[in-house]
């Protein structure tokens, strides 16, 4: 037996919770008839202790606090609103929210967790209380003004690891910071969230930014060696022209191979495009002034792609990286960045071209060296090829694929002990500052000239290996890799 209910609860009962069973120990349901209104009036509580049925037609109008011991089916075809107020979700077994509901805020508190079983807009506030909910096949819209509140973790999440996605609508003229509290249950419960961080764009009405992820690498075979076993996918619709910088959280069980090399890398469409390296302190990876949305993963594959786009990138004092691609490899361009502060290091390695764009820096201490590589050897292999970086004012870099050097010439090179460096062109006695680091980044040496155009060091007592030779004149720049034998 099914109850049919049609009740308005007036609001001077502001302490009741009225409990709504059935009429039997068997029934299972409570139904709201088509054609009849179900109110739940401000300041009132309700508690379903079984599952609520919305037929198609019936009104559900809460403007109190519904809570729901088990599930809540809305049969209404289209989006449907069930009011004003607050659906708490207080089970004990895993509850089901089925239909197009539009809910102004949804409490989650059930450890035993929720499951959407339709698209689900929540427009106030979407409190992560206890439990998880898992989306599936399923959207969860927050509207212009929905907020999270609780403190998400992994035993407070969105499972957000099928076809449905967390997303976000953004009022007009939107600047600022929402974070989607997302994860995945596959084997233990790993709490992963996106941050996206909007500082320009137009949105339009009904906008969004929707958030899913997979807890597995991303689907590339050629991506080898160093990668998480992670992957975000984020689509938007209605925001156009817009700029964001985004941060993805990680576990370190996430971690495959060396995390201290892994970047942050928008691995669809091709080419790839690589922001900065992880932060291995806090496992999180980052990517500055994105301007369009895919897949984002950690990775530095041993296997490199075939191009790569390097983007917003800061190498600051101590950092020493290097980056690939068996075709060209293209640095900064498109209002994007590459800077290569005091103390930083940065080798470039392809097959056939580098592609040095308005935006590439390199400062005074920094060092920038890239090869073509002429044997199928890139990162982590033996330099055999040699091109020289300069910079003219802390300003653009050049590179030189025929391995011509700029305003200096270091010879013999390779040697077995003495390294002369001396100063081309017309300021060649305008004195020059030269150190001689390893390729680890340690300063080995140091001379000075006064006026003088040519220069001598000893490599003698170093073990076999490659060098770099940095010469700095006045406002010129150069690193030189030196091999001794």
């Amino acid at each position: 037996m099914k109850t049919n209910i049609s009740l308005i609860i007036p609001a001077i009962f502001a302490a009741l919770s009225f409990f709504l069973t059935g009429q039997t120990p068997a029934m299972a349901e409570n139904v709201i008839t088509s054609g009849t209104t179900f109110k739940v009036t401000a300041g009132t509580t309700v508690v379903s202790s079984q599952n609520l049925v919305v037929k198609t037609g019936a009104i559900l109008d809460n403007a109190g606090t519904l809570i729901l011991n088990m599930g809540l089916t809305n049969e209404n075809a289209s989006p449907n609103a069930i009011g004003y107020g607050t659906a708490e979700f207080s089970g004990t077994a895993s509850q089901t929210i089925s239909g197009q509901n539009i809910i102004q805020n949804l409490t989650a508190n059930n450890a035993s967790g929720i499951v959407l079983g339709g698209n689900t807009a929540v427009n106030g506030i979407l409190a992560l209380t206890s439990g998880k909910i898992t989306l599936g096949a399923s959207n969860l819209l927050l509207g212009p003004s929905g907020a999270i509140s609780g403190t998400p973790s992994a035993g407070a999440m969105v499972i957000a690891t099928g076809s449905g996605e967390l997303r976000k609508e953004f009022p007009s003229g939107f600047t600022g910071t929402f974070s989607y509290p997302v994860g995945d249950d596959t084997g233990t419960p790993e709490y992963s969230p996106v941050t996206l961080a909007f500082t320009g764009g137009t949105f339009g009405s009904g906008n969004y930014a929707g958030v899913s992820l997979k807890n597995t690498p991303y689907p590339d075979p050629n991506i080898t060696g160093n990668y998480l076993n992670r992957y975000w996918t984020i689509t938007q619709s209605g925001i156009t022209s817009f700029a964001c910088n985004a941060a993805f959280q990680y576990v370190a069980a996430d971690v495959a191979g060396n995390e201290n090399i892994l970047s942050c890398t928008r691995v669809n469409p091709l080419p790839w495009t690589t922001y900065a390296l992880a932060n291995t302190a806090t496992h999180q990876l980052t990517a500055q002034g994105i301007g369009s949305f895919s897949s984002f993963t950690g990775v530095k594959s041993t296997t490199p792609p075939a191009n790569q786009e390097l983007a917003n990138i800061i190498l600051p004092n101590g950092v020493s990286t290097c980056y690939d691609a068996t075709q060209i490899l293209t640095v900064a361009g498109n209002g994007t960045t590459f800077v290569v502060e005091n103390g930083g290091n940065a080798t470039l390695v392809a097959g056939s071209e580098i592609r040095m764009l308005a935006g590439s820096k390199v400062n005074n201490g920094g060092y920038l060296h890239g090869y073509i590589t002429t044997n199928g050897t890139y990162c982590g292999a033996s330099f055999n090829s040699l091109v020289a970086g300069s910079i003219q004012k802390e300003d653009a870099v050049g590179i030189e694929t025929t391995g011509k050097n700029q305003f200096i010439k270091v010879y013999p090179n390779p040697t077995t002990d003495i390294v002369n460096v001396e100063l081309l062109g017309p300021d060649a006695n305008a004195g020059a500052s030269v150190t001689v680091y390893s390729m680890q980044g340690s300063q080995l040496l140091k001379k000075t000239s006064d006026g003088e155009s040519k220069m001598q060091f000893s490599l003698s007592g170093r073990p076999a290996g490659m060098y770099l030779v940095h010469v700095q004149s006045g406002e010129r720049s150069e690193v030189v890799k030196i091999i001794k034998n």
